[in-house]
């Protein structure tokens, strides 16, 4: 399901007002954006720096690349004059490399002159909505966005020229969690799911090129994703040893996206901030931005990268014990009750029942609270699925926050931080032909290899 764009008319006033300020009251302290109390950091030349300037490192660099190349382009301009509400300043870096292309823009998006190609943005404070009114300082021509180097390259020159002792990592454009559909015209496919869809050269990056991103260019401290979808175990797996946080929604993320005027403004008042503190004021500023000015449904998560191994451990354990115990009425009342994700859409798949991502810890206590049988796999099993769910909640992931229901009246209080691939509820939708559409093979995915997840899948799929 793609990252759904809504009204852009309800962001401007609530995010301009100087009379409305936006707040976080987070962990006794009280971030705000928008009124003159404030306090927001001013622009200084001395804080900019051009490409090939000596540049002095500051406390964070915020790196977000925007793929505007497709559908979703006037919500990228929205979002880099979300960021200009804030801007850079002494402690903080905001650098952002945006691309566009021709025939997407529209209404308003021409104030920005409608231009094509890509352009590197070090993002200045500036209050004027209607306009991007910060420098760029690199502009191409022609440029993929959905080439996995372009982004290495994007980061790797942030590094450069915006030197920090902690950086952020923002993916941003559409998302399918670790799955995108075979495009059979497509020279040497990849075996790889992915983010960031190129329109114009029909180009996107895959799963493990996520990975190949943030190892390339020498890691990050926080990985977030404004794509639908992502925060999976198999994408987990992929960016293992590359990053301290991951942030994304486990839920599609609505075309407005992150409220970036919000979490930078907390930057802006206290930088020093970790990486697991900045993981909670994202995941914490989503979910107030959703609830007091959005008013839609949401979800987003940050996990502790460091514990993924951890986690395929006591995954690969408990799907063992699943197969041992093999009380088919139990696996058959979780697969029909998860709580599933919109990757399909309301057209083709109204009720989520053919969406194949579910909530793992969702999952699992559907099967425990299913199991009747009184045997010794039974009991292993129930031990073991008690003890990863604990891990996810205490020990995988940070901090998650949800706000209302999902499209289907179904309470985000059933999401737990992080998803997996989960066979659909209707039991007549074959394997087979499902994972025909996969681009490359499920098990492939380091998460498969080292869980044996695609082995439970296969065994679930022939529960009937």
């Amino acid at each position: 399901m793609l990252k759904l764009l809504v009204s852009l008319v309800l962001l401007a006033p609530a995010a301009a007002r100087a009379d409305e300020p936006l707040r976080i009251n987070f962990e006794g302290r009280t971030y705000s954006v928008g009124a003159p109390s404030a306090a927001l950091p001013a622009m200084d030349k001395a804080f900019f720096s051009l490409p090939g300037a000596k540049a002095a490192k500051k406390k964070w660099t915020v790196m977000v690349f925007v793929n505007g190349k497709n559908d979703l382009e006037s919500a990228g301009l929205l979002n880099l004059n979300m960021m200009e509400l804030v801007g850079s300043n002494k402690d903080v870096s905001i650098v952002a490399e945006i691309g566009r292309m021709k025939g997407q823009a529209q209404g308003d998006t021409a104030d920005d002159g409608d231009w094509t190609g890509s352009r590197r943005i070090y993002v200045q404070k500036d209050d004027d909505m209607e306009k991007i009114k910060s420098p760029a300082v690199m502009t191409t021509p022609t440029v993929d966005m959905g080439d996995y180097k372009r982004a290495v390259d994007f980061v790797k020159w942030s590094k450069k020229n915006y030197p920090a002792e902690k950086y952020l990592l923002i993916l941003w454009d559409h998302g399918s969690g670790w799955m995108d559909p075979r495009k059979e015209a497509k020279a040497a496919a990849s075996n790889d799911k992915g983010i960031s869809f190129d329109d114009e050269t029909g180009n996107y990056i895959r799963t493990r090129e996520i990975g190949s991103i943030v190892r390339e260019a020498g890691g990050v401290d926080v990985l977030a994703f404004d794509a639908c979808l992502m925060q999976m175990g198999e994408v987990l797996s992929e960016v293992k040893g590359s990053a301290q946080v991951m942030v994304g929604s486990e839920e599609t993320i609505s075309g407005v996206g992150y409220p970036y005027h919000i979490f930078l403004s907390a930057m802006a008042k206290e930088p020093g901030m970790s990486a697991e503190k900045l993981g909670t004021i994202l995941v914490e500023a989503y979910k107030m931005f959703y609830e007091t000015t959005i008013k839609k449904g949401a979800q987003l998560s940050a996990v502790r990268v460091a514990k993924a191994n951890e986690f395929e451990t006591r995954v690969k354990e408990v799907a063992a014990a699943a197969r041992a115990a093999n009380d088919v009425p139990a696996l058959k009342a979780a697969r029909a009750g998860v709580m599933r994700f919109d990757m399909i859409g309301v057209a083709s798949d109204p009720q989520k029942q053919i969406s194949f991502y579910g909530d793992l810890y969702n999952y699992l206590q559907l099967m425990e609270n299913a199991m009747t049988a009184a045997t010794p796999a039974a009991a292993d099993f129930k031990a073991k699925s008690a003890a990863l769910r604990q891990f996810i909640v205490k020990d995988l992931v940070i901090y998650n926050r949800y706000y209302d229901k999902d499209r289907t009246g179904r309470s985000f209080a059933d999401t737990h931080g992080i998803s997996v691939y989960i066979p659909p509820v209707i039991e007549a939708i074959d394997q087979a032909k499902l994972e025909g559409i996969f681009e490359g093979k499920y098990q492939d995915f380091v998460f498969a290899r080292n869980t044996g997840w695609h082995d439970f899948v296969t065994f679930l799929y022939g529960a009937k």
